[in-house]
C-alpha cells in the first residue's frame, strides 16, 4: 500500500503540480470491520480541501455499484469527501464509476474529482474524441480469433468460409483491424494474412473500445411452440452462466436474416410489451449461432449486449460471468 501512496503523490505532483502527503486516517477503527478489511484509509489535502482516500488493496475489483455503496457509507460516517483509490481499474469500470458519480484516482492513469472540478483522463495518452466502432463482420473476426486462440494465422478467404461472409467483406474487416492497429498484417504471395500477437483477455482488452452491442433491436412476440427462435440471450443467457434469477419471459437472439424470415410468416404475432407466454427476440447484427455455447449466446457477445445496464444485479452477474471466462 505504501507503494501506491508513493505513486499517488508522484502522480499528483506531475499532473497538477500539487505536493501532497498521505497520512493514515486515525479514526478508521470506527468503521465496520468489513470496510477496514477491504480498504485502507488515508487523509490528504488538495486545493485547501481535506479528502479521505478509500484505498482498495490487491483483492478482486469491486463493481462500481458496490464501490458507490461503500463510499457513501464511509462519507456519512466520516463527514469527509471520500475518494476511491486503486492501482488499476478496467476501462469499462472507470466509465461506470463516473456514471455512478464515484470520485476516484488511479495513479498514473486517470483521476475524476468532480467536487474539485477535476476530470483528468489518461493525460499521458492521446485519445480520439470518439472511437470508431467495428462493423459487425470485423467484430465477428475478433471474436473468432479469441475463441480460436490456438490458430496462428487468419486470411480473408478462410474467415469468409468460417463466418459466412463474402471474401470482399472479410477484406474490409481486415482493413478495419489494420486501421485500428490491431494485429500484424502481412502478405504472403497473393494471400493477405493476419496474426494476433495478443491472445485471450489481452486481445479482448485491446479491442474493447471498438466493440459494440450486437443487438439491433428487441421485440416481444408470440411464437408457435414448434418454431426454433434462436439461441438463449439477454438475461435468459446470463442466468445460465450465473446465479441470476431467470427472467419471466424467455429471451432469444437471432440474425437479421432469420428475423426477416420470421416476419414473412403469418403465425408470428408481435406484442408491444411482455405478455404471458410471449418471448423477447433480440435481432443481432451477426449470427449468434457462430459462437453459441450449448444453445446459449457466447459470454463476450452477451457481455457487449448488456454492459450498458444500470441494474446493479445485472452488473454484478456480468462480472461473475466474465470471471468464469476461460481465456
Amino acid at each position: 500500500m505504501n507503494n501506491m501512496m508513493e505513486k499517488l503523490e508522484q502522480y499528483l505532483l506531475e499532473t497538477l503540480a500539487l505536493p501532497i502527503t498521505a497520512v493514515k486516517w486515525d479514526k478508521a477503527g470506527q468503521l465496520p470491520l468489513f470496510l477496514r478489511d477491504m480498504y485502507d484509509f488515508y487523509m490528504i489535502s488538495m486545493l485547501n480541501d481535506s479528502l479521505l482516500l478509500m484505498a482498495a488493496g490487491e483483492k478482486r475489483e469491486q463493481t462500481p455499484a458496490t464501490v458507490r455503496k461503500h463510499l457513501v457509507q464511509v462519507q456519512e460516517m466520516s463527514g469527509y469527501e471520500v475518494v476511491y483509490l486503486k492501482d488499476s481499474v478496467s476501462a469499462y469500470n472507470r466509465k461506470r464509476l463516473i456514471e455512478h458519480k464515484v470520485p476516484f484516482i488511479i495513479p498514473g492513469n486517470q483521476m475524476y474529482l468532480p467536487m474539485l472540478g477535476i476530470d483528468l483522463r489518461e493525460h499521458f495518452r492521446k485519445q480520439r474524441e470518439e472511437t470508431t466502432k467495428f462493423s459487425p463482420s470485423t467484430q465477428a473476426v475478433v471474436l473468432y480469433a479469441i475463441y480460436h486462440k490456438e490458430q496462428k494465422m487468419f486470411t480473408p478467404k478462410e474467415m469468409a468460409k468460417h463466418l459466412g461472409y463474402s471474401a470482399m467483406t472479410m477484406t474490409r474487416a481486415f482493413d478495419e483491424l489494420e486501421q485500428a492497429g490491431i494485429g500484424e498484417h502481412t502478405v504472403k504471395g497473393r494471400e493477405r494474412c493476419l496474426h494476433f500477437h495478443d491472445k485471450g483477455k489481452v486481445l479482448w482488452d485491446s479491442v474493447m473500445q471498438f466493440m459494440k452491442t450486437p443487438v439491433l433491436k428487441r421485440v416481444y412476440v408470440h411464437l408457435p411452440r414448434d418454431k426454433e427462435p434462436g439461441v438463449y440471450a439477454g438475461l435468459d443467457a446470463l442466468a445460465r452462466y450465473t446465479m441470476l434469477a431467470n427472467p419471466k419471459n424467455h429471451v432469444y437472439a437471432c440474425s437479421g436474416t432469420k428475423w426477416k424470415n420470421y416476419r414473412l410468416q403469418d403465425n408470428i404475432t408481435k406484442v408491444p410489451m411482455p405478455e404471458p407466454d410471449s418471448i423477447q427476440i433480440e435481432v443481432w447484427s451477426y449470427d449468434p449461432w457462430l459462437f453459441a455455447d450449448n444453445m446459449t449466446a457466447d459470454r463476450l457477445s452477451l457481455f457487449l449486449s448488456l454492459r450498458d445496464t444500470s441494474d446493479e444485479r445485472v452488473e454484478s452477474a456480468l462480472n461473475e460471468m466474465m470471471e468464469g471466462m476461460r481465456w
